[in-house]
């Protein structure tokens, strides 16, 4: 339980960060989707009840605070958990660069769910939103899975050497500082 407190009280920073403060930082109002690589960890790592649970929590989290439609992150968010916790099994888990690659496959899918809800949702024009900013919000994804990837690694190696995150017990030494 003390897991899952962790992930939401990481999640719900995540938010409050990709919500309120990185747009204001961020040239052109663009913010990393810090949320997306959480949830891509938790599909790596998680089981399907507690991950699932947590994915549409934390997006309809998002959904309240930065969102115009209430759970339409919460099921794109459930949708990229569910994806990634499928795919899992297929690939090696301890790899560093799966999480990378997870990350931009997920922020495709996210989008590509956002704009299908969108349509059934009779939400006018997201589509013309989204499309044009997915290139570029992928590469912001990936930049900061890459600097979190680097400070978690080095902040393990430094402060808790003996203990292991999920999902990193073998690292890369590409992430090492």
């Amino acid at each position: 339980m003390t897991r899952v407190s962790a992930y939401f009280l990481l999640g719900y920073l995540f938010i409050l960060l990709q919500a309120g403060l990185l747009p204001r930082m961020i040239p052109l109002g663009f913010a990393p989707d810090l949320l997306l690589i959480l949830i891509v960890y938790l599909g790596l790592n998680e089981d399907y009840l507690r991950g699932s649970f947590l994915a549409y929590l934390l997006g309809c989290f998002l959904d309240v605070f930065a969102g115009s439609s209430l759970g339409l992150y919460g099921m794109a968010l459930l949708a990229v958990f569910l994806t990634v916790r499928g795919a899992v099994g297929r690939f090696n888990a301890e790899n560093s660069l799966l999480l990378l690659f997870m990350v931009g496959c997920g922020t495709l899918l996210e989008g590509a769910v956002i704009i299908g809800l969108g349509f059934l949702a009779d939400i006018d024009q997201l589509w013309v939103v989204i499309l044009p900013r997915l290139s570029l919000q992928m590469l912001l994804n990936l930049c900061f899975a890459w600097l979190l990837l680097k400070l978690v690694t080095g902040l393990q190696r430094r402060l808790l050497p003996r203990r292991g995150i999920p999902g990193l017990q073998r690292l890369d030494s590409r992430y090492e500082s």
